[in-house]
């Protein structure tokens, strides 16, 4: 394969990209994709201040980025290796035959392939696309082949049709079988992230809207609900892709330091004679001042204290350690599971919890930041040991309580009358909502004013505030809020970034009405 390392490199990255594309045909036969599973191994043991940093740069971009970088990074060694192979040498073909099957049985064993006949043919399936288009391409790079506009039209046309066909196979395949999560459709939290990672198992379901609750007067342009839409709530997690978990296979453990261990199946855990049903604000710990990562859902679970008391715990037990699909676990100390609010929730909204939000079950802590909320729960372990969960080991507050907040959300004028308003939430230190006054600066703090509450609709969801004022030689305004617990204390104006305890800070913001 005489050629220029260029069109050798070229034909390189063609055939990664078509062997990427074979790895996802294969992927449903081993259990997932191979480039997932490396990003996702990847998230999992990066120090929590590398997480921090990369959600703070990118965001909510951080996991794609992350996949894309693994993507990109397969098909540039692919180039490389391509370019500076031996080829001139009557071994080197065989033997790159070789360590192309090997390193296909590598991803594939990444991606949880095991010894079993649809491994195999998960192998044919990945590595047969690559062969393919390389001896599609062996001529394009010898001095007597094409001209450079025919070479890239013949590059072109197979990484195109070659990784456009085995795509198209995916998607049949996947409508022949059915695909996509088992719980309700749509978008929640996962197991803990700490944005892009941390929330919420971290955070939340295709369930149904919410109906409207709350004071119509403080449902204006901007503000949000009072009961927080499953289709609406924030989704974060440690996962590129949540676990997709059977319900008619799934149970529910409650075992460790108890004299009484038990199961339970998805159908006896919703026909549980203690399930209730509570309005609950969740907000990641990685939200910063001001942020979207919140949400106050409509929940329905079972109290964990009647789970728990169920299997007797023994003398000596120290933690209630929850368990999740993805091997994601949280801890909350037993002293604090006997509250009757603490959930394991099974639906959101009227549906059962969507995919991304946990199905087929989750914990659900008021007061707390989504980190210790379990999502894809499997297992409750009474453990007489402290146990040290995911994102305590990097860094991240253990107790997690929410900071006191005030968030400026909405604004509107009707004539001479402007409208501020906006949402307040507190760490639920005594079992009920903290929060006992709003005020409003609308001359970027030089003087305050109390904020009008919304009258509370749950022990422990936010509180919408309003601010109504005149202003009718005035446009803009420079909003600040602060929020006043029941003890008198003033939200700090001391501003905290989310690590590792979650932020904290007066929210300003400059309207214009």
């Amino acid at each position: 394969m005489h050629s220029t390392p260029v069109r050798r490199a070229a034909v390189g990255a063609v055939v990664g990209i078509v062997w990427l594309a074979g790895l996802y045909l294969a992927a449903p036969l081993v259990g997932g994709f191979a480039p997932v599973a490396l990003a996702e191994g990847v998230i999992v043991r990066s120090p929590g201040w590398l997480s921090t940093l990369a959600v703070g740069v990118l965001g909510f971009s951080a996991k794609p980025v992350l996949l894309g970088s693994v993507l990109v990074g397969a098909v540039a060694v692919s180039a490389v290796a391509w370019a500076l192979w031996p080829w001139e040498r009557s071994e080197a073909t065989p033997l790159a035959g070789v360590l192309g099957v090997g390193a296909t049985v590598a991803a594939l064993a990444v991606a949880g392939g095991t010894l079993s006949p649809g491994s195999v043919l998960g192998v044919a399936l990945a590595v047969a696309p690559p062969y393919v288009a390389s001896r599609l391409l062996s001529t394009a790079t010898t001095p007597s082949s094409p001209d450079r506009r025919r070479f890239l039209r013949r590059i072109g046309t197979v990484a195109v049709v070659g990784t456009g066909s085995l795509l198209g196979l995916r998607a049949g395949f996947d409508r022949l079988v059915g695909g996509g999560g088992r719980g309700g459709s749509a978008g929640s939290g996962g197991s803990g992230g700490v944005a892009g990672g941390t929330g919420d198992n971290v955070d939340d379901a295709d369930g149904a809207s919410t109906p409207s609750e709350g004071d119509p007067r403080f449902d204006f342009a901007g503000m949000p609900a009072a009961v927080t839409a499953p289709e609406d709530h924030y989704v974060v997690d440690i996962n590129i892709r949540p676990p997709d978990v059977d319900p008619d296979s799934w149970t529910l453990d409650v075992d460790g330091a108890v004299e009484s261990p038990y199961d339970l199946s998805y159908d006896e855990l919703r026909d549980h004679e203690a399930s209730v049903e509570q309005v609950t604000t969740m907000v990641c710990i990685s939200n910063p001042v001001g942020g979207d990562l919140i949400g106050t859902p409509r929940w329905t679970g079972v109290q964990l204290s009647d789970l728990v008391a169920e299997a007797d715990p023994a003398d000596g037990a120290v933690d209630v350690v929850t368990h999740a699909a993805d091997g994601y676990s949280e801890a909350i100390p037993l002293e604090i599971v006997e509250r009757e609010d603490i959930l394991i929730a099974y639906e959101m909204g009227s549906s059962p919890l969507a995919t991304e939000h946990g199905f087929p079950a989750r914990l659900l802590v008021p007061g707390r930041y989504g980190m210790k909320m379990t999502k894809w729960i499997t297992r409750i372990e009474v453990s007489a040991a402290d146990h040290e969960a995911y994102w305590e080991e990097r860094g991240w507050d253990e107790e997690a309580v929410v900071n006191t907040m005030s968030y400026v959300r909405g604004v509107e004028r009707d004539g001479d009358r402007v409208t501020v308003g906006g949402v307040a939430f507190g760490g639920l230190e005594t079992g009920v909502e903290e929060i006992a006054a709003v005020e409003v600066s609308v001359d970027d703090g030089d003087s305050w004013n109390e904020a009008e509450l919304e009258p509370q609709i749950a022990p422990h969801a936010w509180r919408r505030w309003r601010y109504v004022f005149d202003a009718p030689d005035r446009s803009g305004f420079a909003v600040v809020v602060r929020a006043i617990t029941r003890d008198g204390t003033v939200q700090t104006e001391t501003g905290a970034s989310p690590r590792p305890s979650g932020a904290t800070g007066w929210h300003r913001r400059y309207v214009r009405v």
